[in-house]
């Protein structure tokens, strides 16, 4: 999994949540190094976020490994709900008691109008889910976001999403996970 590159809103600590934001010239940078990081190796399939700076980290990366982008709209980052194109500051002054309460129960509770960790966490895990069963022992590229690429980590890895901010990857790192899905 490939977090997308940084974004204006990355700098300007916004949130972005599923706002489509574009890569800046910064991040068109780290997706083309990115891109020439997996040079050589081979993959089966090329999946993203729709967000255009998943999209556009993803392009550059098709290019290198000859791979055509699938898009699944499950891959997005978790919706900020109320938050989203808010600097966090301004969220953390401005609405102590919803921030509160993501804080005191980050798992469940829901950003004003829109998604908890878990409710993102099954997202990404039914995308994961279907990726796994579609391309069984295959090599698989996904773009992604932060978060969502955290709350597949702590999953694939049996750990509790409560610690799936400390498993936020930077901008276009690069993160190998083994997602097995035994067919019941």
């Amino acid at each position: 999994m490939i977090r997308h590159g940084q974004t204006d809103w990355n700098l300007q600590r916004r949130y972005q949540g599923q706002i489509d934001i574009p890569l800046n010239s910064i991040g068109l940078l780290q997706a083309e190094n990115a891109a020439n990081s997996l040079r050589g190796q081979v993959f089966d399939a090329l999946y993203s976020s729709d967000l255009q700076r998943a999209m556009q980290t993803a392009s550059e990366i098709g290019k290198v490994v000859n791979l055509t982008v699938l898009t699944d709209v499950r891959l997005r980052e978790i919706h900020q709900g109320d938050w989203e194109g808010l600097s966090i500051d301004d969220v953390f002054q401005d609405d102590t008691h919803n921030v509160n309460a993501v804080y005191a129960d980050p798992i469940t509770t829901r950003r004003p109008g829109g998604e908890s960790i878990v409710d993102l966490a099954e997202r990404v895990t039914r995308c994961l889910t279907d990726l796994s069963l579609c391309h069984n022992h295959q090599k698989v590229l996904v773009v992604s976001h932060g978060l969502a690429i955290a709350t597949a980590i702590c999953t694939a890895k049996n750990i509790a999403l409560s610690n799936a901010r400390n498993f936020i990857p930077e901008n276009c790192q690069v993160t190998d996970i083994e997602f097995h899905q035994q067919v019941k």
